[in-house]
């Protein structure tokens, strides 16, 4: 996430399964840790945040690719350590499970836009080096990096998803529409009320796309609880429930990770705490206006500080049925999805059988983990 704290090493634990209640069509799930990445740029094995991610076609062979991500490998954000970005692309062989590198990207990126197509993985978007949003457009393929027409506006903290022969962007105020047979962008119409959504989730799914999540750095709400779905037929949009927790506070708010599932279910992973999120980018909106504060820049550090459950990621499992169009949360408690900038791809293993992969991500604010997971319905 942009507003990272230090990064903390994990240790890793040994594979294990946990198994939830069966909420996804009377199934149960299962989690499998799977290996990390160990190779790449000097750091990128601490693990990364925002990276891009997707699943190769399988006339490229397959496998989940990785590309990107950020970290502080060094000295912690909070001693001002310097955030690092990677260039690194790693693909992940559903057969057997191992990583290997597979090349590089033109420049280091992070917080961008990505999503699983036949033509390979379209990505869109990110942050820089220099912190700054780009507008390029590339496709990862079994044959390296080949770039698209860039988007008509820089963007990043955005979200993607694929549908239909065309790659939907969805960020901030920008809603962007990419034809692949056209290699040309378009704006779309944008969602209703017109409000900022950082850090959203966009899935494709039923023949809409869904949107969900997201928050504005700078509004009176701060975080977006609703919904909303996008009709490419009639290019239009419609409101739709966003999930809540037992005491009715909107969950997803912003950093989660979300997957299209099956024929008409969206399974969504991890995410920030609202109430928790919504006091931290108040008290950084007050210390902007006021820097020199030192009950401010004091309670600054002391958020930075705590243990990574105080912060109440989301530790439940989050599927939207499209059809009803209403949520359900999974009983039992998934600690491993409880992270924020987290990649998430579903994928066919080398046994035919399917899951999701989550790569990375936050376990607080600027801590990464190296860890990945296997999801999958049993």
């Amino acid at each position: 996430m942009r507003f990272s704290t230090p990064w903390l090493r994990l240790t890793l634990v040994p594979a294990i399964f946990c198994t939830a209640c069966g909420f996804l069509g009377g199934k149960e799930e299962a989690w499998e840790q799977l290996q990390s990445i160990q190779g790449g740029a000097e750091g990128y094995a601490y693990g990364v945040s925002a990276p891009f991610i997707g699943q190769l076609p399988a006339g490229d062979g397959g496998g989940i690719v990785v590309a990107g991500g950020c970290n502080f490998p060094d000295t912690p954000a909070a001693e001002g350590g310097k955030k690092r970005y990677y260039a690194d692309i790693f693909r992940l062989d559903t057969a057997t499970y191992a990583w290997r590198s597979v090349g590089r990207l033109g420049q280091p990126l992070a917080y961008g836009a990505s999503a699983s197509s036949p033509e390979g993985v379209i990505c869109a978007g990110g942050t820089d080096t220099l912190g700054h949003p780009t507008d390029g457009t590339f496709l990862l393929t079994g044959d390296g990096v080949r770039r698209l027409a860039p988007l008509p506006v820089a963007m990043d903290n955005c979200a993607g998803a694929y549908l239909d022969g065309r790659f939907y962007v969805a960020g901030d105020t920008a809603f962007c529409i990419y034809d692949f047979a056209t290699d040309g962008w378009r704006r779309g119409t944008l969602w209703p009320g017109g409000g900022r959504r950082v850090q959203p989730v966009l899935i494709a799914q039923a023949g809409r796309v869904w949107l969900f999540g997201g928050y504005d750095p700078a509004g009176p709400e701060f975080v977006a609880g609703e919904g909303c779905v996008y009709d490419p037929a009639t290019d239009k949009w419609e409101a739709v429930p966003g999930p809540v927790d037992g005491d009715g506070l909107p969950l997803l708010a912003a950093g989660g990770a979300g997957v299209a599932w099956g024929e008409d279910s969206i399974v969504c992973f991890g995410g920030v705490n609202a109430s928790v999120f919504t006091a931290a980018l108040q008290r950084g909106r007050a210390l902007a206006s006021a820097p020199k504060n030192d009950s401010l820049r004091q309670a600054q550090r002391e958020y930075m500080e705590h243990e990574p459950e105080w912060y109440r990621f989301n530790d439940r499992i989050l599927v939207f049925n499209t059809t009803t169009r209403r949520w359900s949360l999974s009983d039992a408690v998934a600690s491993e999805s409880a992270r924020a900038g987290a990649g998430a791809a579903t994928f066919v293993g080398g046994d035919g059988g399917g899951g999701v992969v989550l790569f990375n991500g936050e376990v607080k604010p600027g801590i990464r983990t190296p860890e990945v997971w296997r999801w999958c319905p049993q």
